[in-house]
C-alpha cells in the first residue's frame, strides 16, 4: 500500500493506493475541511493537536490501512530552481551541490532541507551537460509536518513539494505542459517536460482572494460570499454577473501571472517550443464557468486535472472520485512516489 496525505489550508486530502503489476487500483480515499492554525503557523506542539486529531478521524472513516505516508508541503515556502552541470555522475553531482547550493538557496544551508532530481542528461549538445531540479524547505516547516503527522500516528516516509507531485500524477510524458494548482492562499504554476518538473512559481493569491473581492463587490459576509462564489463563479448571466465582475480583476491578475510565469520559462528554455496545454487543478476548479474563462485566455487546451486517469476504482467509489476528482491530484501524486 503506498499513502499520500496533502494537508492544505481549508482541507486535507489522502489517498491509499495498491499496486498490482504495473498497475494501482484505489483502496482508499477522503477529503476532510477544516478551520483553524496553519501548520507552518504553529509555535508549540499542543496548537497542532486539534489538527492531528482531524487527520486521525479521516484516516478512520476512510479506511486507511497504512500509517506509512508521503506528505506534501505547501508550494509557496519551497525554492526551486534548475541548475545546469557538466555530463557529471550523480556522485559528482552530490558533492557538487553541497560545494554549490548556497549560491542558489536563499537561506543559510544550515537552515534547510534539499532534495534534487536528475531532468535532463544531454551527451548530444557542445558541451554534453546535465540539468537538475533543486528543491529547498527550511528545516523547521518540514518538522513541523512531520510531527503533526506523528501525533497523528503516522509515520512519515518522505516530504516533497505539491509541483512535484502533480508533474508525476498530471504531466504527460511525450510533451511540455503547464499546471495551475488553484489552492486557498496561492496559486501554483509549474511547468513540466516528459513527466518532470522543470518550473515553479508561487503567487499569494488564491480562492480567499476571490472571496474577499465578492464581500467587497456585493458588500455582503464572508460566508455568503463563499457560497455564492461556488453557486454563481464566472458567469456572465447568473446574478445578473454581479459575482463574475467582482471577481473579475483578481482572476485578471492570476491570468497574467499565469501567462508570465510560461513566457519566462519560454524565453529560457526556446528550444522546447511552448506548452501545448494547461492543466487546473485544486479546488477552483469547480467554479462555474472557469474553465470556459481560461480557454478565451490562452491559446492552449485547458484540462482538468482527474489523477485518476490510469488508476482501477472500485464501482462504489466511482461517483464520489468523479466529482473530487482534481481535489485529489496532490494526493495522488504523492502516493505514486513509491513507483519511482
Amino acid at each position: 500500500m503506498s499513502v499520500g496525505i496533502d494537508v492544505g489550508s481549508k482541507s486535507i486530502k489522502v489517498v491509499e493506493l495498491e499496486k498490482k503489476g504495473n498497475s494501482w487500483s484505489l483502496k482508499g480515499s477522503g477529503i476532510v475541511g477544516y478551520s483553524g492554525i496553519l501548520v507552518e503557523n504553529a509555535k508549540e506542539e499542543k496548537d497542532l493537536v486539534p489538527l492531528a486529531e482531524i487527520i486521525k478521524k479521516l484516516f478512520n472513516e476512510a479506511k486507511i490501512s497504512s500509517r506509512e505516508v508521503f506528505l506534501s508541503l505547501p508550494e509557496r515556502f519551497a525554492f526551486v530552481k534548475v541548475i545546469t552541470f557538466p555530463l557529471l555522475t550523480n556522485q559528482e553531482i552530490d558533492a557538487a551541490l553541497k560545494w554549490e547550493a548556497d549560491q542558489y538557496v536563499p537561506i543559510p544551508l544550515e537552515e534547510a532541507i534539499m532534495q534534487y532530481q536528475v531532468i535532463l542528461r544531454d551527451e548530444k549538445s557542445n558541451p554534453p551537460q546535465v540539468k537538475v531540479l533543486l528543491v529547498a524547505t527550511r528545516r523547521s516547516l518540514v518538522e513541523k509536518y512531520v510531527l503533526l503527522a506523528q501525533l497523528a500516528g503516522l509515520q512519515v516516509l518522505a516530504v516533497e513539494n505539491e509541483l512535484l507531485s502533480l508533474s508525476r500524477v498530471l504531466a504527460p510524458q511525450e510533451d511540455l505542459s503547464t499546471i495551475v494548482n488553484f489552492g486557498a492562499l496561492s496559486t501554483d504554476i509549474g511547468v513540466s517536460r516528459s513527466g518532470k518538473l522543470w518550473f515553479s512559481r508561487s503567487i499569494p493569491t488564491g480562492g480567499d482572494a476571490l472571496t474577499r473581492a465578492i464581500v467587497q463587490g456585493l458588500r455582503i459576509e464572508p460566508s455568503q460570499a463563499e457560497e455564492y462564489k461556488k453557486a454563481y463563479g464566472l458567469s456572465s448571466t447568473l446574478l445578473e454577473g454581479k459575482v463574475r465582475l467582482a471577481m473579475e480583476p483578481v482572476v485578471q491578475s492570476l491570468v497574467g501571472e499565469i501567462k508570465k510565469a510560461v513566457q519566462y520559462f519560454v524565453s529560457e528554455n526556446p528550444q522546447f517550443g511552448k506548452p501545448k496545454q494547461l492543466i487546473v487543478s485544486g479546488g477552483l476548479t469547480s467554479l462555474p464557468d472557469l474553465i470556459a474563462y481560461l480557454t478565451k485566455e490562452f491559446d492552449m487546451e485547458i484540462l482538468v486535472a482527474n489523477p485518476f486517469l490510469q488508476i482501477q476504482i472500485p464501482a462504489e467509489s466511482q461517483k464520489v472520485i468523479v466529482d473530487y476528482a482534481p481535489f485529489y491530484s496532490v494526493a495522488v501524486g504523492l502516493a505514486l512516489r513509491e513507483s519511482i
